[in-house]
């Protein structure tokens, strides 16, 4: 049985949570990556090099409306140089569908380490544990802590009762440093994530027990003589060993997926805005660029292929709208963009009275 300080405990766990995470994001991107591979081929889509697979994995794992509208970007990139024809919107909401359940393993590393190193933090008397709970305790009670942190460091651990005896009394120091009158202040505060850095609430603690207690004896436990059964084991263990080992879904089972995340009204809620951006995407590449001219001044008029008549009266609108506002001089610019459609028109030193001729020739162009 080995015997180790809880220095040398804690900076074999810094190095191990550290691999953990890296190893979670190495996996996660080459599954995405070899799976919308499988999506683009099975769609018909214009074969990519594994370089932007892996590009386009990374964007749709970002988290937020920020990985959704960078990898939106991607697609409309993409689809100008060597797509062809294809629906985007339709690319990219699958695309956003396929991965989820990698940025669920993603999730589950993120979580697991915040526990993990919440732990860690206060096991650095010299800078984190001062740096972060200084503001929030007493000097007498950070005093305190400072010294328990320390002796947890010196602490001899050799034996299996030792070990388990060193997790729960490192956890009882974060779990004290982070309570007190001040957690108690801003208990409420919580519940919609504005809370001071450093401390824990109350109804999570039990969690951030519950995932530093796996992570060390999985880590370290059989050092000690504890091994940890895999069923046991946390759930990103499984799925980070499953992926490891090379195991993939079906093209039929990443279809379900994509259809049953569709369906969820969060992903949808999540998806609008990127849907959005991607159909006026799309509107702005059919629009026909002419350069004409109208009494000796150029005129340029922008207009989507395939527009109707129906819509130039709610641009003839628009345009005496903008007049009320136009000096006389200098570029007249109006712009119509409505159900997928988008007119614009842009001339120097227009007069009202060629608003007409304007119109006339929005009809001409139809």
């Amino acid at each position: 049985m080995a015997s180790m300080t809880g220095m040398q405990i804690k900076e074999r766990l810094e190095r191990d949570l550290g691999f953990e995470a890296n190893r979670a994001r190495l996996l996660t991107e080459a599954a995405a990556s070899s799976e919308i591979a499988t999506y683009w081929e099975r769609k018909g889509l214009s074969q990519l090099d594994e370089k932007t697979y892996s590009a386009l994995a990374k964007a749709a794992l970002v988290s937020g409306l920020a990985g959704r509208q960078k990898l939106s970007d991607m697609v409309y990139k993409l689809s100008a140089s060597n797509l062809g024809e294809i629906d985007l919107t339709e690319v990219i909401v699958d695309v956003s569908a396929l991965v989820l359940e990698h940025q669920k393993t993603l999730n589950l590393s993120r979580n697991r380490a915040s526990c993990v190193n919440a732990h860690l933090n206060v096991l650095e008397p010299d800078s984190s544990l001062p740096q972060v709970y200084s503001p929030l305790l007493s000097s007498g009670d950070l005093k305190k802590y400072l010294n328990r942190s320390n002796v947890l460091l010196k602490k001899q651990v050799s034996s299996t009762s030792d070990f388990y005896k060193w997790i729960q009394e490192t956890h009882d120091l974060l779990s004290d440093v982070s309570s007190g009158e001040q957690a108690e202040k801003d208990e409420d505060d919580f519940a919609d994530g504005t809370s001071r850095k450093g401390l824990i609430s109350r109804k999570a603690i039990s969690t951030y027990l519950k995932q530093w207690e796996l992570f060390v004896t999985e880590k370290l436990g059989p050092f000690f003589s504890i091994e940890v059964a895999e069923t046991d084991a946390s759930p990103l263990t499984g799925r980070l060993n499953k992926l490891e080992e090379g195991e993939s879904r079906t093209w039929a089972t990443m279809l379900g997926d994509i259809t049953e995340a569709k369906t969820s009204t969060v992903f949808q809620k999540r998806t609008t805005a990127v849907i959005n951006s991607a159909t006026n995407l799309t509107t702005l590449r059919n629009v026909e660029n002419y350069d004409l001219d109208l009494a000796g001044r150029p005129i340029k008029i922008q207009l989507s292929a395939g527009a109707t008549a129906d819509v130039i009266p709610q641009f003839v609108k628009a345009m005496k709208a903008q007049f009320v506002a136009y000096s006389g001089k200098g570029s007249f610019n109006v712009s119509l963009q409505s159900k997928g459609v988008v007119i614009t028109v842009s001339i120097m030193n227009a007069q009202k009275s060629e608003l007409k001729k304007i119109e006339e020739m929005l009809f001409e162009l139809m």
